[in-house]
């Protein structure tokens, strides 16, 4: 295994054509990824570094020169390009997309867990990314939160690799527990190795694909849960745990995950690959499917409170499968036997006692009434004013989605409801914005209408063509007309044309502060108190030098300091 050599790495700023900056990831000192900007192109990278030892044998470069000519043809929206590698003097290196964002990894360490809306949509677009892998053979190998990122609305899966635990330019070993509590029982089985053991790992067969399908199933409980469903201490308690184990279902934890993703989840985490979906694209018709029946709200608390219940089951079947849905054992019952005289029992056990009865169903209508008891119209409203002034674009697909959602559809003509209908306008154009500028940093083609207009008017804002950006805005909505589709991007015509009109307002008072600073400077100097208007021309030439909007009042001042001989 080729460790990074961390002294060497941090004693030098540059490696091939690329200068080092900062270290990524939540731990700087222990990270092998760095970002960097290429000298020539002026473009920023996520650069990985490996240190070879003795300079390597000419069969390991080969191998990654293979490995990075291959990834380079990977190409998709929700996977980080590699844009190749190369080898300066005893480190080696992969160069990919730089991505600015929040992993996974760090919003379920700040918020606990994910809404399993949130958490669908995750899958939605991870499994879009397995599907194109998968069918062409590869597989990605390490799908844990650390390696999701958030890029505007979307995700993105970084650190590409052909086989991550074969090559050997890698940074963790398939043994590693962290590794392991992530796999597949017939991928433990397959790569682990007993602790203080020289025996060999078992080697069966086993689908890549399918063992990434339990990859997946897993990161979609921890998101659910904030859990992992499999854990141990040892390679071997983790396998003994991956084959044994059944973990408590999501809905049993979340009462609002829909039972369609539970059951989803679940079936993603057989213990017997054969039992788990048959491939990504399978996969992905089930999160549509799953998409379209949560519609109906279909959360486990939800079920309860509009009928589904115990009380109304007669038959065993119905009532093993209400259990097994609440992450319950199915009680097994003894039919008796044909001609049996059965024992009968006069002593009455205390839970069959009439005040147990009705206790205990007073307690249950408590709880139901409890969680299916809808929000007030005040505290929907305050708990979206939260979700939305977090900077988490989860806080904000989850405020549209519940709050707001719920304040439109139940109160309609309100002014809160008036209010969320806004509000939800407001995040569908930030998201369009998002992934406008998602795309421009991926170097996508912009191929609608809607995201050619406003990246036109953005390239005239970067020109200083502000007029002109104005008019591209401004022709939005007549040009893309009353299309429901194009309604976010009309939004976000208007609010850029707000911030546009806002800027002008602050540069105009700008310069109106400034001329009046100016014309003070003047009637300084013509009293002859030329060391005070000097002052003054000093204080906004160094205060003001290089900001475009007073450009041409800088130049002024620094000719009035000339005239007097006064050095700015």
């Amino acid at each position: 295994m080729l460790e990074t050599g961390d002294d060497t790495i941090m004693s030098r700023s540059r490696i091939g054509s690329l200068a080092l900056e900062n270290p990524l990831g939540p731990n700087p000192e222990a990270t092998s990824v760095y970002r960097a900007v290429h000298v020539k192109q002026r473009k920023t990278v996520a650069v990985k570094l490996f240190r070879i030892d003795f300079g390597g044998t000419p069969q390991a470069r080969e191998f990654l020169t293979q490995e990075w000519e291959r990834l380079k043809q990977i190409q998709h929206p929700a996977i980080a390009n590699c844009f190749g590698g190369g080898f300066d003097g005893g480190q080696a290196y992969l160069a990919y997309e730089f991505i600015d964002g929040e992993t996974l990894a760090e919003q379920l360490a700040r918020a606990g867990r994910l809404s399993w809306e949130s958490t669908l949509e995750v899958a939605q677009t991870l499994t879009d990314a397995l599907e194109y892998l998968h069918d062409q053979g590869l597989v990605h190998g390490a799908l844990v939160p650390e390696k999701v990122i958030v890029a505007g609305f979307s995700h993105v899966l970084l650190d590409m690799r052909l086989n991550r635990y074969a090559s050997p330019f890698r940074h963790s070993n398939a043994s590693d527990k962290a590794v392991l509590c992530r796999q597949a029982p017939e991928w433990i089985r397959s790569h682990a190795r007993p602790v203080n053991s020289d025996t060999q790992p078992i080697q069966t067969l086993c689908s890549p694909q399918l063992t990434e399908l339990y990859s997946l199933g897993v990161l979609l409980y921890q998101c659910v849960t904030g859990r992992l469903p499999v854990q141990g201490e040892t390679p071997q308690q983790i396998l003994e745990n991956a084959e044994q184990t059944v973990p408590l279902s999501p809905a049993s934890i979340d009462m609002q995950c829909p039972v369609w993703l539970d059951k989803l989840i679940m079936q993603l985490l057989s213990k017997d690959p054969q039992q788990r979906p048959a491939s990504a694209s399978a996969v992905k018709l089930a999160l549509a499917e799953v998409r379209k029946r949560a519609l109906s709200k279909a959360g486990v608390a939800e079920h309860v409170s509009s009928g589904f219940s115990p009380l109304q089951m007669t038959s065993q079947d119905e009532k093993d499968q209400a259990r097994q849905l609440l992450g319950r054992a199915p009680v097994k019952v003894d039919e008796p036997k044909p001609k049996e005289k059965r024992k009968i029992e006069f002593a009455i056990a205390w839970h069959d006692q009439p005040w147990a009865i009705i206790g205990g169903a007073i307690l249950t209508l408590a709880v139901i009434a409890y969680v299916a008891w809808p929000a007030s119209e005040e505290s929907l409203r305050a708990r979206a004013e939260t979700l939305i002034a977090s900077d988490s674009i989860f806080d904000h697909a989850t405020a549209k989605t519940r709050p707001l959602r719920q304040l439109v559809n139940r109160f309609p003509e309100t002014e809160n409801g008036r209010w969320a209908k806004q509000q939800i306008a407001i995040l569908d154009a930030q998201q369009f914005l998002r992934q406008i500028a998602m795309r421009v940093r991926r170097d996508l083609e912009l191929d609608e209408p809607d995201d050619q207009l406003h990246r036109k008017a953005q390239l005239l804002v970067e020109d200083g063509k502000i007029n002109e950006a104005r008019d591209v805005y401004r022709s939005i909505k007549p040009l893309l007309g009353n299309d429901p589709e194009y309604q976010p991007a009309i939004d976000a015509a208007e609010i850029q044309l707000a911030k546009l009109d806002a800027a002008t307002e602050e540069e105009t008072e700008l310069r109106g502060l400034f001329q009046e600073r100016l014309d003070e400077a003047n009637q300084m100097l013509s009293k002859g108190k030329e060391e005070h208007a000097a002052l003054i021309w000093e204080g906004l030439v160094e205060f003001y030098e290089g900001e475009p909007e007073v450009a041409d009042l800088v130049a002024i001042a620094k000719e009035r300091l000339a005239m007097i001989n006064v050095k700015p």
